[in-house]
């Protein structure tokens, strides 16, 4: 079924229920972020401070082995279809959050977060949005969902406000908005939500291909952006071994300021991503998506310099400032990055493409925890943090000379 054999009222819902989903995983992909003292104190009590965050550093990148299963899932899409594979997804976020609130120990807390690590942060509404728009309207309604979607952001900074003070760090009850979203919206998605046209063309265009799963992997490397994909490739492992200060940024700051100015770091920073996704809405299909790749990825190290060097000198002011360019580079930076790979990849295999992207920058995110939990207790976090956002850099000449501008392309032409 075409796009335009499909009421405007469906796709108003259609966008209305991705936003439900990209509430529910901003909030479940920075909730983990926004907690490690509280579970430090609760389960690591007594420990040197450089100790205990090494330890944080290890824990979180062997849970981060836990996003290498979004591939899976992105693959599945590709095989079972978008819809089922969003439903499931949801569905996960919801029951991990609900382990998470059970854990009785730092073991247990861990791997519940690892099972979070399967689901968060999935392209499928991506892939759902691109699928379903025009070409010359997909950043700016995928932004849009994005922008939305920061209500999950905004509500996860509320219920730190309540749960984590310095009297009662209560962490598990800002566990409740994830799972009283969850549970309901997975059975929304899966009895109301349509499939996407595009793959339904596909289905009945060519079919789908009766590869095995070496072929399907082998297949994402047979099309005709296999050059600019392989060297997304490359970005993805950079920018996810620079991405410890996502994690880590609330350990570090707890060192020089309290909790509730921590707490406004985080719902200030809310409403400063908007302007990333402002930027890419407005911008990406008028300039092109490159341009605002160098853009973001030379704002990440700038920033955390910032915040860095503020926190020590105890300066509320410029630990917001910097925090709040730093979310914006990550988030616009990210945004970009998944439509262009959404961009470059044939329909029957744009989910394997984009999870097994996924997979890339996951593991890059696991060797840069892995090496950092070594390296802080030499130098400690904050030149960590310093250290390892650097890689940034390195994505500016990599995209101006072999990252293909994708602004207009047509998904379904794509070979």
């Amino acid at each position: 079924m075409s796009l335009s054999e499909r009421s405007k009222s469906y796709f108003k819902y259609m966008i209305f229920v991705l936003m439900l989903v990209q509430i529910l995983d901003s909030f479940s992909t920075i909730f983990p972020g926004a907690i490690p003292t509280a579970i430090a104190d609760e389960f690591l009590p007594g420990l040197a401070q450089n100790t205990v965050d090494s330890i944080l550093a290890f824990a979180s990148g062997i849970v981060s082995i836990g996003l290498y299963f979004l591939f899976f899932s992105q693959y599945l899409a590709d095989k079972l279809g978008r819809k089922l594979m969003l439903s499931i997804s949801v569905l996960g976020m919801a029951i991990a959050c609900l382990g998470m609130f059970f854990s009785a120990n730092f073991t247990t807390y861990y791997i519940f977060v690892f099972v979070l690590n399967f689901f968060y942060s999935s392209d499928i509404w991506w892939i759902y949005v691109n699928e379903e728009t025009k070409p010359n309207k997909r950043a700016l309604y995928s932004n849009l969902v994005l922008i939305v979607g920061l209500i999950g952001a905004f509500v996860m900074v509320i219920t730190r406000f309540i749960f984590i003070t310095e009297t009662n760090p209560n962490w598990r009850g800002m566990t409740f908005f994830p799972m009283f979203l969850g549970f309901p919206l997975a059975i929304l998605i899966y009895f109301t939500l349509k499939e996407t046209s595009k793959y339904e063309q596909m289905k009945q265009e060519t079919g789908i291909q009766k590869r095995n799963f070496k072929e399907d992997l082998i297949s994402i490397f047979k099309t005709e952006n296999k050059k600019p994909y392989i060297m997304l490739l490359v970005i993805a492992f950079l920018r996810g071994t620079s991405g410890i200060y996502m994690v880590l940024f609330e350990k570090y700051m707890s060192n020089y300021l309290p909790p509730t100015q921590i707490s406004i770091v985080f719902l200030l920073t809310v409403f400063m991503v908007i302007v990333a996704y402002l930027i890419n809405g407005l911008l990406a299909d008028r300039i092109g998506r490159k341009p605002l790749l160098y853009l973001w990825s030379a704002l990440a190290p700038i920033s955390v310099l910032i915040w860095v060097f503020a926190g020590p000198q105890h300066s509320f002011l410029l630990v917001l400032l910097g925090y709040s360019l730093s979310h914006i580079a990550v988030w616009g930076s990210l945004g970009i990055v998944r439509l262009i790979t959404i961009e470059l990849l044939p329909t029957d295999r744009r989910g394997t493409g984009v999870g097994f992207r996924n997979l890339i920058g996951s593991i890059g995110g696991t060797v840069g925890l892995l090496l950092s939990g070594v390296i802080i207790l030499f130098v400690g976090l904050g030149i960590t943090f310093i250290i390892f956002v650097m890689a940034n850099f390195i994505v500016i000449p990599l995209t101006y000379f072999y990252i293909k501008e994708t602004k207009g392309v047509e998904l379904a032409e794509i070979k």
